[in-house]
């Protein structure tokens, strides 16, 4: 069953889905409305426009969802994603606009039905709560109009997806003969003959590297390149000073305030306001001391209304309620018992007195018991300042001018260069795409100025291009090495597949020992074995053996030729496949030739409907 797993998961028709309505879910309330075209749009689809706003929003949520995905932001090639959000822009816009042709509709008791389950606004007891509906909308900025009208795009064009995909047919033997090829397995020989074993036996002549060029002198350009010098920033080299005693009882301070362990106080409160409050409130802190009752003076004097009418209680203690403050009550009642009171404390509410009515946990750890683990924060909060103090101060010389020399000088950084840094298929150690873009961005390379921060891995990086080299026809001379390389290549590999012919005909002829070839033993392997190549995978099944005998066979591959000795197919039984297991795979393959469909109907409302694309707006948010 695995390998039906592996067989269905490598179906490229299976992201089809993904690449066409994620947007749907990631892109803000904005791109669900639609107005006239102007010259601020970046595409009109038919009756539908894609705003500049929209894009930019798209192109950020992408970013956003790649990074929170763990993708490294110098791993971004910004061209590729600007590419993808605008195609599925457009796609989206297609599907909008014939769902709107077609009439479809969603009701709002549909739409209320829905946000009645919706686990979001539920409360404790699974109830549907309007105070958590009513927050939703406000953190969103929408109002509950907005909210139905997003709901019912989005369901229109599930509809319309539905509707399209569900009408795809997929046999049942069908999809019995197809899982059974994925459950076939056989015993395989591999002997794999590397074209570089043959390179030393051929020759290329000048006449052959001359008519080689003549033929493709077209696709025979130099590759884009500059000369690189680049500063990098790593921040386990920033030296910090030590830690001093305040920034430990700050860091401390701040532990306390936000200390989340078992521990809780529950507090009452005298709240005093105005001109006299903290005469008045002294006066009470003396009444206090002379024995009166805390709960009887806060329901007399205590100008909070709700906490007085319970004799000042306000719950157990959370720092951040208080706001700013938290951090100051924090100090105030810390050390406290159960039943005293703190001292008069200055607030953005006014003058407080808090009384410890209960405890429950162990308390806040000491001082000292976390001393380690402050010094530790501490330092990281001093070394994330002073990187942020570079790089501000470094991009900051970059917009005036400054040369690499120079900033790397003032800054107490080493310049590093590479020479013939490429544009493509580039080696080095900088082949991040966020750099490279950087490299040879068309401002960059007119004036020769140092970039943005860009971040890597190991830190920021700056990068300065110079002496840029654009791609240019290659002369003969200068295309002969790579010509050469090429040919070599091709007679080498032609060489290596007539020996593998050889050795495949002598193994059907007179057996496998007869070769006199080291084969390595695969075992037991299905069509979708990782031990085989993808032109390994090719021919693994091509050919059955006769009478239990082993076949050999033989095929070029981009590393050169390879054999394959090849046992009986062993067919798969789909008796042997839980029946829960085999109806989900026949699901999903029903479910791929219905995204199959649909591509092609997206492709087809393509050419049905007319698409201008504002390619000025495209490449001032960022282009493709």
């Amino acid at each position: 069953m695995e390998s039906i797993r592996k067989f269905l998961k490598s179906w490229p028709g299976r992201i089809f889905l993904m690449l066409c309505l994620s947007p749907l879910v990631i892109l803000g309330l904005e791109s669900y409305f639609t107005g006239s075209a102007n010259a601020n749009d970046v595409a009109k689809v038919g009756d539908q426009t894609i705003s500049r706003a929209e894009y930019q929003d798209a192109i950020n949520n992408r970013r956003n969802e790649l990074l929170q995905n763990g993708v490294e932001a110098s791993a971004i090639n910004t061209n590729a994603l600007n590419r993808e959000v605008l195609d599925s822009l457009i796609n989206r816009a297609l599907l909008r606009n014939q769902a709107d042709q077609l009439g479809m509709h969603v009701s709002d008791q549909v739409i209320n039905n829905l946000l009645l389950q919706d686990p979001q606004f539920l409360d404790e007891n699974g109830q549907f709560s309007n105070d958590r509906f009513a927050f939703s909308l406000q953190q969103q900025g929408i109002t509950k109009d907005q909210l139905f009208a997003q709901y019912r795009q989005q369901l229109n064009l599930m509809q319309l997806y539905a509707s399209v995909a569900q009408t795809a047919l997929y046999p049942e033997a069908e999809i019995n003969d197809l899982l059974a090829l994925q459950l076939e397995t056989r015993d395989v020989w591999v002997y794999r003959l590397p074209w570089e074993q043959y390179k030393d036996k051929v020759s290329v002549s000048n006449k052959e590297i001359e008519d080689y060029y003549n033929e493709h002198k077209n696709e025979l350009n130099s590759v884009a390149m500059v000369d690189l010098a680049y500063i990098q920033l790593d921040p386990s080299k920033v030296a910090v000073a030590e830690v001093t005693d305040e920034e430990i009882q700050a860091q401390y301070d701040a532990y306390k305030a936000n200390y989340a362990g078992d521990y809780s106080q529950k507090l009452s409160q005298i709240l005093v306001t105005g001109d006299n409050a903290q005469k008045t409130i002294q006066q009470i802190e003396s009444r206090l001391k002379k024995g009166e009752s805390f709960e009887k003076l806060a329901k007399e004097l205590s100008e909070d209304p709700v906490s007085a009418a319970k004799g000042g209680d306000i719950g157990t203690f959370n720092p951040e309620v208080f706001g700013a403050d938290g951090s100051k009550v924090a100090q105030a009642i810390e050390g406290l018992n159960k039943g005293e009171v703190s001292a008069p404390v200055k607030t953005s509410f006014g003058y407080q007195l808090f009384k410890v009515t209960e405890m429950s946990g162990a308390g806040v750890p000491s001082l000292d018991s976390v001393r380690e683990e402050l010094v530790a924060q501490a330092k990281r909060q001093k070394r994330e300042e002073l990187i942020a103090d570079k790089i501000t101060r470094i991009n900051e010389m970059a917009i005036d001018g400054v040369s690499i020399e120079d900033i790397a000088q003032q800054e107490e950084l080493s310049v590093q260069k590479i020479k013939d840094y490429t544009k493509k298929d580039n080696k080095t150690a900088l082949a991040q795409p966020a750099v490279i873009e950087a490299a040879f961005d068309d401002y960059a390379i007119q004036d020769e100025s140092v970039s943005a921060s860009i971040k890597v891995n190991n830190g920021t990086l700056w990068v300065q291009p110079t002496n840029y080299r654009p791609v240019k026809p290659l002369t003969l001379k200068q295309a002969t090495a790579q010509i050469k390389n090429v040919l070599v290549k091709q007679k080498a590999s032609a060489q290596a597949l007539a020996a593998a012919q050889n050795i495949s005909k002598t193994v059907n002829d007179k057996g496998m020992q007869a070769a006199q070839a080291k084969f390595q033993s695969l075992g037991n392997v299905n069509r979708q074995s990782s031990l085989l190549t993808v032109d390994e995978q090719a021919i693994a099944f091509s050919k059955d053996s006769a009478n239990g005998k082993q076949v050999a066979v033989s095929e070029k591959t981009e590393e050169g030729a390879t054999v394959l000795v090849l046992g009986p197919i062993t067919k798969g039984s789909m008796k042997d496949v839980p029946a829960a297991e085999l109806s989900q795979a026949m699901f999903d393959m029903r479910s791929i030739r219905g995204q199959e469909y649909f591509s092609d109907y997206v492709e087809y409302l393509k050419g049905a409907t007319k698409i201008e694309k504002n390619e000025k707006v495209i490449n001032e948010v960022g282009g493709v």
